[in-house]
């Protein structure tokens, strides 16, 4: 069968055959039930603006295209119709394609489409167009206009802010999207999995994007209210610019890889290699979903040299843990006085089991409800949930005094945007509970504990898998005690970090560690270290709530307190009242001297200073010094008044105490050795 000829052109309103002209109009009559009814001056005066474009086949029109340039700087498609018989030959794009190239300056093609007219959906797609919103159409039966729309020219600035700020990009697939976006009624059997993604220190280390195909498929939700919802939801995610309507060669590839006979089995296979090959074209890291099959066949297709690894949630999770080494979490979610340990027995076992089960493992909830039952009948009182003030269930665990050791034989957190924090904060918690009760050592056995929390708990020193084991030593004592190494004799300060983390709440004295006192006014000091109010001025119970990091900001440029430095924090004074205590020691982890702005865009993840408040701290030179800290401990007891006097005379610590201030390293020992020690 000989090829039939495509072409396309603008038509000329001083050369327009009158044969071509009738045809033209007898399509737009035939086809008006879905195009819209135009009267012929609207296309004569398209012709006359030269904005109507002619498809012919062997040189019969079998389509056109009329379209308008509005000020707002897009081309505006008012018509693109093709003959039924002409159908499938790639006229209707070649029209498309014509229009832009005529008009290089637009930023945009737009085309408003009824959702009632089925079988287009590809066409726009197949154009590089995507469904971006929708409104009522004029007709009496209630139609629904979809618009449609595809960016052209540079990036704009949020584009070029997302691709140039040296994260990676990380695309979401719709089943995702969904996850993140879908209204509560709707059920996503991951969406607890997927809301990992929205954990704010994630957030802040890569660029979310989705391919234009998610707004196809976010199109074909039927409830309009819900459709509606997610794509509004979704635009916070910014859309990638696909190819793929330019050239399709590496879907056709992988396409081919995959075979026919896998694609026939499962056709949304097709759709999922487009996310991909926007994600492979935008230079994407990763492609996240929760399709099992698509993880598998795309695995499988994917040549070594793409760059880009299709993983699930919980995978990303992981991967950026290792590739940032930062502890994640948010100050306001950590353990505080707000939340409750209640028996598990409270609470159904099967809702229980259906929380906290492991997916990541294999695990069946069947399996864990058997061993919650186990463990509510043995140990019955330390079997607990952790939940918040609407009784939502945050973590689980099931422990038993064995010996010397706290034996944990179930450790589960939920799933959610905290989960990383909870488990940080677990991890130190039951160090906690075996120092309260004069224990040694934690053994964490739970098998199927699960990625989050295996990695919490390697993050504060436990050392092993099965079981992973914590060892407590419950003193401060001298270094000579635990041969620390020296490096141009001085400490090594990593080992010195390393070993008191991993036998915490051990603190080394007697070293010749850089010390600093770093004074804070008491409302900071709240916002800080989470301490509670009252316990500036007096026995009432601190709230620990701290993260294994943190950062705070000075106008001061000088001393520097170098990595694995001690810091002793001096609580001053403030319009609520004078407090003039040490309260707490931490370890310096980096400082960096910035503009208020870079330094909260950079540490908005682990900080609670808001931009006014750094700003507020500045030097006149616009700048602050931004001291990254972990590992704080509130002093059991604070030091001040005389008591303060006499140690600062002694170590030749002078008043007054208002700015980073380098002390001798025996000030610090001298305020530790003021601590009570053991159970």
């Amino acid at each position: 069968m000989p090829t039939r000829e495509l072409t396309v052109e603008h038509l000329e309103p001083t050369a327009v055959q009158l044969e071509d002209w009738r045809q033209i109009l007898r399509l737009a009559k035939a086809h008006s039930a879905t195009l819209g009814f135009l009267p012929d001056s609207a296309f004569a005066d398209r012709l006359r603006k030269r904005t109507l474009i002619a498809a012919r086949i062997d040189g019969e029109v079998v389509g056109y295209c009329l379209y308008d340039l509005p000020r707002a700087g897009h081309i505006k498609l008012v018509h693109v119709c093709i003959a039924d018989d002409a159908r499938g030959l790639g006229a209707g794009k070649s029209l498309i394609d014509e229009a832009i190239g005529r008009n290089p300056a637009a930023i945009g093609v737009l085309a408003y489409c009824r959702r009632d007219y089925e079988g287009l959906d590809r066409f726009w797609e197949s154009a590089g167009l995507a469904p971006r919103g929708e409104k009522a159409g004029r007709a009496v039966s209630g139609s629904i206009l979809c618009a449609w729309w595809r960016p052209l020219g540079a990036l704009d600035l949020l584009e070029e802010a997302a691709m140039g700020a040296g994260l990676p990009l990380v695309a979401y697939d719709t089943n995702v999207v969904s996850d993140l976006y879908a209204s509560t009624s709707v059920i996503r059997p991951d969406r607890e999995s997927s809301l990992g993604l929205l954990a704010g220190w994630l957030q802040a280390a890569i660029v979310p994007v989705v391919s234009p195909r998610v707004d196809v498929e976010l199109n074909a939700i039927s409830d309009r209210s819900e459709r509606e919802l997610q794509r509004e939801r979704s635009q916070e995610l910014m859309r990638l610019r696909s190819t793929r309507a330019d050239d399709d060669t590496l879907l056709k590839q992988l396409l081919e890889e995959v075979g026919d006979a896998t694609l026939a089995v499962d056709e949304s296979l097709r759709n999922d290699f487009c996310h991909l090959v926007d994600a492979i074209t935008a230079g994407a890291s990763f492609l996240v979903t929760n399709d099992e099959k698509f993880i598998h066949v795309a695995t499988r297709a994917l040549p070594e040299d793409t760059g880009v690894r299709v993983v699930r949630p919980h995978e990303l999770v992981a991967e950026m843990l290792d590739r940032l080494d930062l502890p994640t979490f948010r100050s306001r979610l950590i353990e505080s006085l707000d939340l409750e340990w209640c028996p598990a027995s409270a609470w159904p076992i099967e809702e229980l089991a259906s929380k906290f089960v492991t997916h990541e493992t294999q695990e069946r909830a069947s399996t864990l409800a058997r061993r919650l039952r186990a463990a509510i009948s043995q140990h019955p009182t330390t079997t607990r949930v952790l939940s918040d003030p609407s009784g939502r269930p945050l973590a689980l665990v099931a422990e038993d005094r064995s010996g010397p050791a706290l034996q944990v034989s179930i450790l589960r957190i939920g799933r959610g945007e905290s989960s990383t924090t909870i488990a940080i904060q677990l991890a130190r918690h039951l160090r906690s509970v075996a120092r309260q009760n004069s224990l040694t050592t934690v053994d964490v056995t739970d098998a199927q504990r699960g990625p989050v929390i295996q990695a919490a708990l390697a993050q504060d020193g436990y050392v092993g898998s099965d079981p992973a084991r914590a060892m407590l030593i419950d003193d401060r004592a001298s270094a000579t005690e635990y041969d620390v190494p020296m490096v141009d004799g001085e400490p090594d300060l990593q080992a010195v970090r390393e070993l008191e983390r991993r036998l915490w709440p051990l603190v080394l004295i007697d070293l010749a560690v850089p010390t600093y006192v770093i004074p804070v006014q008491p409302g900071f000091a709240e916002l800080l270290f989470g301490i509670d109010r009252g316990a500036l001025w007096s026995d009432r119970k601190r709230g620990l709530g701290l993260s294994r990091e943190h950062v705070y900001y000075s106008g001061s440029a000088r001393p520097v307190p170098e990595q694995g430095s001690r810091i002793l924090w001096y609580v001053t004074s403030d319009r609520s009242g004078a407090v003039r205590k040490v309260m707490a020691h931490s370890r310096t982890l980096d400082v960096t001297r910035m503009p208020p702005a870079a330094a909260h865009r950079a540490n908005a993840h682990v900080g609670v200073f808001t931009l006014r408040h750094i700003e507020g701290a500045a030097s006149r030179d616009g700048m602050v010094t931004v001291v990254r800290f972990e590992d704080t401990e509130i002093l059991e007891h604070p030091v001040g008044g005389q008591e303060l006097e006499e140690l600062m005379r002694n170590h030749n610590v002078r008043h007054p105490l208002m700015s980073i201030r380098r002390v001798d390293p025996q000030f610090f020992d001298s305020i530790l050795r003021r601590q009570p020690f053991g159970a």
